[in-house]
């Protein structure tokens, strides 16, 4: 028994030594740097400030009361996002079940029996074969036990270890889907208000269009009435007033359908449900915009932390694949009182006990655990290669984005001034046919082109908006809790 104790000891002082498998060391990225040089995110009405951090409350740099209540209804009942949460608690509780090298169970009970002696003797054991002595056949009787057991796990190769390394990577790997499931969420409740705030401006900009053409409409009229006009005038007017007067229901089914859509986001039903009224006033668009340098971005961005934990679980799986081919030992011990009452349960003759050890080592196996260990491999490199594809594309992502504020920004300068232009050629025009000094066609072209020109200037800006909503996406880092909804901001 000695012996055997002190060779036990030994075995668990030299478990913790052997950890096969490779030890997990976090990707060096090649990409340092955007593919545009900072200067040019800083010009212009909407700025980009490379080098500052974006909280994960992102949407509030818009400064709208209406956006801030209709995020906080979302966040807090969201059915994806509650779905997200639930897997990160499962993977927690999974983790969880993985005890390690130590177990211990506790066992009692009691229980009738009868025994059958003659199993034992061969029939040796009857009333006739001891003369003068009575001894039942088959004895009945009541039997009380309880006792425990432990069991160790010497883990000399570290499988147990690499498993429960594996485990907490995939629980960090959970978690960081859950952070990316909030900013998706967020996303997606920013993107159907701007639609709602984008087809609104557009149904004004429409209604006021409407109105114009038919001011022109009439005029006209009361010119073909004088003999300026032609009936074909009349009717060209006619047809371009209906024309963009059908273009107004379009927009307002833009707006049921981002608000349907804005309604499963805050997980209700679209008939329980009003979105709220995003137009001009409702939100202000950010002058400066923060992004993440490009070495933050890839130890903050959800995506890519997500996929260096999958990298991290598919490495530990090596050491667990590895560390199957080599031999394990278990210690157990066991300790039981077994009485036939219960009142000398805990006799010290009712008392008996085993102390052991058991070896398994792998024999034959055709190859399966050599063909786990290498398919262990390969997912790893799986999980590299998809890692470096996530990085890539997030800071191609940010890049497009930033070439976009730059480009916003020219293409709305330049839209403006070409709406300038457009408005006083028109009023020129206008001024022109009242003095009979131009044609109805050439008012009717001098308004197509201030229509075309206050439209595209209208899309521009929603555009503006939509832009410096997915940079600060792009770019956004969750704090740890905060899509858990446990704060920590």
């Amino acid at each position: 028994m000695h012996k055997l104790l002190t060779g036990a000891c030994a075995l668990a002082l030299l478990s913790g030594c052997a950890t096969v498998g490779p030890n997990y060391k976090p990707p060096v990225t090649a990409v340092t740097s955007y593919a545009m040089p900072g200067d040019e995110a800083n010009h212009g009405a909407v700025r980009a400030d490379i080098g500052d951090k974006v909280v994960s409350d992102w949407w509030t740099l818009f400064h709208s009361p209406r956006l801030d209540a209709i995020m906080r209804e979302a966040i807090a009942n969201n059915r994806t996002l509650a779905q997200a949460r639930a897997r990160l608690a499962q993977a927690r509780a999974e983790a969880g079940e993985e005890g390690g090298v130590l177990s211990a169970d506790l066992t009692g009970g009691v229980k009738r029996e009868r025994a059958n002696l003659n199993a034992f003797s061969g029939g040796a054991f009857s009333a006739a074969s001891i003369p003068g002595v009575n001894f039942p056949t088959n004895p009945e009787f009541n039997l009380y036990s309880i006792g425990g057991t432990v069991s160790y796990n010497l883990d000399l190769f570290g499988g147990v270890r690499r498993r429960r390394e594996e485990l907490a990577a995939d629980t960090q790997a959970q978690a960081r889907e859950l952070d990316a499931a909030y900013l998706t969420l967020t996303g997606n409740i920013v993107e159907q208000a701007l639609i709602i705030g984008d087809a609104n401006l557009q149904i004004r900009t429409l209604n006021e269009i409407v109105d114009n053409e038919q001011a022109d409409l009439d005029a006209i009229k009361r010119s073909r009435a004088a003999g300026g006009s032609s009936a074909a005038d009349v009717v060209q007017a006619e047809g371009q007033l209906a024309t963009d007067r059908s273009q107004i229901p379009p927009q307002r089914q833009r707006i049921a359908e981002a608000g349907h859509q804005m309604a499963i986001l805050v997980g209700k039903s679209p008939s329980d449900f009003t979105p709220p009224v995003f137009d001009d006033h409702s939100a202000d668009l950010p002058e400066t915009l923060p992004v993440l340098v490009p070495s933050a971005l890839v130890h903050g961005r959800p995506d890519i932390l997500e996929a260096e934990a999958r990298l991290h679980a598919a490495t530990a799986d090596i050491g667990v694949a590895t560390a199957a081919l080599y031999p394990n030992i278990n210690l157990s011990a066991a300790l039981s009182q077994d009485a036939l009452t219960a009142q000398t349960l805990f006799s010290p003759v009712a008392t008996s006990w085993n102390v052991g050890a058991g070896l398994t080592a792998p024999l034959f196996h055709s190859g399966e655990l050599r063909a786990r260990q290498r398919a262990a491999k390969a997912a790893r490199d799986v999980a590299l290669a998809s890692y470096e594809q996530t990085v890539l594309a997030a800071f191609a992502q940010v890049d497009d984005v930033l070439q976009a504020i730059v480009h916003d920004n020219q293409a709305y300068t330049d839209q403006l001034k070409a709406l300038d232009a457009a408005t006083s050629r028109l009023d020129m025009v206008r001024q022109a046919q009242r003095l009979g000094g131009v044609s109805a066609r050439q008012v009717l072209s001098a308004d197509r082109d201030w229509r075309r020109m206050k439209l595209q200037l209208q899309r521009d800006g929603s555009g503006r908006y939509a832009d410096a909503a997915r940079l600060l996406l792009a770019t956004a880092t969750v704090p740890p809790g905060v899509a858990e909804g446990r704060g920590g901001k």
